[in-house]
Order: structure tokens, then C-alpha cells, then sequence
């Protein structure tokens, strides 16, 4: 596997620091982990990936998530690369399955570490779509929990009403078997029913026939376990990613304005104009944009008080060019908005041999629901070829 990595490790750039620890025996088998370069790993510094950092010194101790990982017999390979301080300005990292292409952002490098099949899971975080998005873009299953289910210490914080930490995973159980070991008092709940509403946001963002095709076979997969419905789900997209760009860019000011102050020249161009942003916009207008989305939220999840899972896309199409871009992240901000579990699985390769990937949502609460759920319709999933190593 070391050998593996390395190989890859050339062409795709996924990690930018490793760890020699040994593992220990547990419950996780020696399962090789990635950690996204904002989440504490001991003996390694945590660096956002940024400039800004480039100077911290070694982690003291893991974040929680990691030492829990670590105490189950999880292996530790190393930090992934991140955007800075997991906003949107593009890194170096490449997607395995077209090296031409993005892997996604904010946390690339476990996208694509997983996705070339050198992990078996990585840690990443979600703010809006940094976690779900990498994972569609290069063919993984991504899971990102219910918000505020896992701690958050040792995690740099980019906008905490939102930050969240979840796993990219090779198959669902993986991702279970982790999240198990890292919620250990996560409550164990099932609908009664498992009424299912299958629909896209109501956007005029252009989905590919063959994106569609793959919305229509899983619906397909599902009906035969559930009850299916089709409609557009309800909610202004416009006015929840206005809104929680507002929150994240006063929250990010707020967690890292003496970098704005003081190293301001070295920040990357996005994640300093958010930071600006942040630092411009009034109390005012950040308490209004809360309750915005909290309206948004609570009329969401009351028109699916009869719904248990939603089926939908994570994003409209695949990976795009390395042209100065993580990719679209609208349709995920919502999500992360309304604060429930996602998983994306990957469904079979589009017209452009990029991954497809479909996505299912649950109620805050119900993560087990949802994983039970993502690994029946797993099993029915088209066959996503595996990437090539380079020549």
C-alpha cells in the first residue's frame, strides 16, 4: 500500500504530510485514514493549507475524532490536502479519475486519496459542500453526520454554526464502522415508515441526461424496498446560500482576523475576501441572515414531516477542469444549512468517464437510518471503474 500511495501520491498531490505511528489492535483492523490538514493529529502540524501556517509547530494530541479512531486500531497515514482554512480557493491536488480534473474542495486530498483506492477512509469537513462534493467528484462514498453529532476539538474552525467534521469512505460500511467508533453515544433510531421523496432544487442549474439517468435508476432501486414520490423540493436556494455566506464569512473573520491583520498579503484570494467580507457586514445583517436560514430550515423540515429520506443529486454534473475551481456547491449549502446527515454513493461513470455520484438525505438525527438505507441501495449501484495509475 506504501508503495501505492507514493506512486500516487505524485500525480494527484492528496497528502502533504505523513505519519510513521504504529497501530494499535482494535475494532478497526489497521484500516488505513487520512486526515484532512485542518483536523489536530499528534506529532504533525496542522497547517490549513496555507502559507500562513507554514511555521506551526507539531499537534500536542489528536483531535478527538482522530484519537478515537486511533485508539480503535485505526492507522494513521497522514495529513490530506485542504483548501485554506477549508474555503474555496483551488489547491494542487488532482483528481484520480482524470488528472486534468478538480477532486473537489474543500477536503481534496481525502477525496482523492480514497477515490485512487490508497485509503480506506479519510477524515474531511463539511462547511457547505467541502466534504460531499470531493467525495462525488472522485467516485467515493462521502457521509457527513448530523451538525454538532461529533466533537469538534482540535478542528480548525472555519464558521462553527455550520463546521462539521464526517468521513469519505471506499463503501458505506466503512464509513459506518468509522462513525460508530467516533459517535459512540450516537442514539440508534429508525422511521417507523420509509416514505421516500425523490427531487432536485428548484434552480435553473442544467443537470446532464445522464446525471438524470442515474437520479432515475437509484429512484428505481429504492422503489423496491420503499414508497417513492417526485416532486421539487421546497426551499429558495438563492436566499439560504446568500444567507449562510453571510454567517460564514462573519464567523470566519471573527476565527481568524489577526491572519487579515497581520498576514493578509500571503492569504489566499477567496479565503482573504471572505475574510473581508466577515469584516464588513454588520451585526445587523449577520442576526438577520440567522433567522433567515433557522425559517428556512424549520419550514423544510416540516414539509417532510411525512418524507423519512430524500433521494437527490449532490451536484448537478462531475468534476470540472482544473480551471481555478472546487466546483459547484449550491445545491450542498442547504443541505448543511438544515443540519441533517448526507450520504453520497457513486453510480456507475457519466458520458465524460467521470464518477456519478446520488445522494441521500435524513433527518437531523437519524445518521444510522440513513447509513442502513445508503448500503441497501449501495448494492444496487452501477460499477464505477477503478482509476489508473499514470504511466
Amino acid at each position: 500500500m506504501t508503495a501505492a500511495r507514493d506512486a500516487w501520491n505524485k500525480h494527484i498531490h492528496a497528502f502533504v504530510a505523513l505519519s510513521e505511528a504504529p497501530a494499535k489492535a482494535g475494532p478497526l483492523g489497521d484500516l488505513t485514514v487520512g486526515v484532512k490538514d485542518n483536523i489536530d493529529v499528534a506529532g504533525l502540524p496542522t497547517r490549513n493549507g496555507s502559507a500562513a501556517c507554514a511555521n506551526a509547530l507539531p499537534a500536542e494530541k489528536d483531535a478527538t475524532v482522530v484519537q478515537r479512531l486511533r485508539d480503535a486500531g485505526a492507522r494513521i497515514i497522514g495529513k490530506t490536502t485542504t483548501t485554506e482554512f477549508a474555503f474555496t480557493d483551488p489547491t494542487s491536488c488532482r483528481n484520480p479519475h482524470d488528472l486534468a480534473r478538480s477532486p473537489g474542495g474543500s477536503s481534496s486530498g481525502s477525496g482523492a486519496a480514497v477515490g485512487a483506492g490508497i485509503l480506506d477512509f479519510a477524515l474531511g469537513t463539511q462547511t457547505a459542500g467541502s466534504l460531499i462534493r470531493p467525495a462525488a467528484y472522485c467516485g467515493a462514498v462521502g457521509f457527513k453526520p448530523s451538525i454538532g453529532l461529533l466533537p469538534m476539538d482540535g478542528v480548525t474552525p472555519l464558521a462553527s454554526s455550520f463546521d462539521t467534521v464526517g468521513i469519505i469512505a471506499r463503501n458505506v460500511d466503512l464509513a459506518r464502522r468509522a462513525f460508530a467508533i467516533m459517535a459512540p453515544s450516537a442514539s440508534i433510531t429508525h422511521p417507523h415508515t420509509r416514505d421516500v421523496l425523490c427531487g432536485l432544487w428548484d434552480t435553473a442549474v442544467a443537470v446532464p441526461p445522464d446525471w438524470m439517468e442515474a437520479l432515475d435508476g437509484a429512484r428505481n432501486a429504492l422503489a423496491g424496498f420503499s414508497d417513492v414520490a417526485k416532486e421539487v423540493l421546497p426551499t429558495d436556494v438563492d436566499t439560504v446560500v446568500k444567507g449562510h455566506r453571510i454567517v460564514m464569512c462573519a464567523e470566519a473573520y471573527a476565527a481568524h482576523r489577526a491572519f487579515l491583520d497581520e498576514k493578509a498579503d500571503i492569504l489566499q484570494p477567496r479565503f482573504r475576501a471572505g475574510l473581508e467580507a466577515g469584516r464588513t457586514v454588520d451585526d445587523g445583517e449577520v442576526a438577520a441572515a440567522r433567522d433567515r436560514l433557522t425559517r428556512a430550515r424549520l419550514a423544510f423540515w416540516k414539509a417532510m414531516t411525512s418524507t423519512d429520506l430524500i433521494l437527490t443529486l449532490p451536484v448537478p454534473e462531475g468534476a470540472p477542469l482544473m480551471v481555478g475551481t472546487t466546483g459547484y456547491q449550491d445545491w450542498l449549502t442547504p443541505w448543511t444549512a438544515f443540519g441533517g446527515p448526507l450520504v453520497c454513493l457513486p453510480w456507475g461513470i457519466d458520458a465524460l468517464s467521470r464518477p456519478r455520484s446520488i445522494m441521500l438525505a435524513a433527518h437531523p438525527g437519524q445518521d444510522e437510518f440513513l447509513l442502513t438505507m445508503a448500503a441497501c441501495l449501495e448494492a444496487h449501484a452501477p460499477t464505477l471503474p477503478a482509476p489508473q495509475l499514470p504511466l
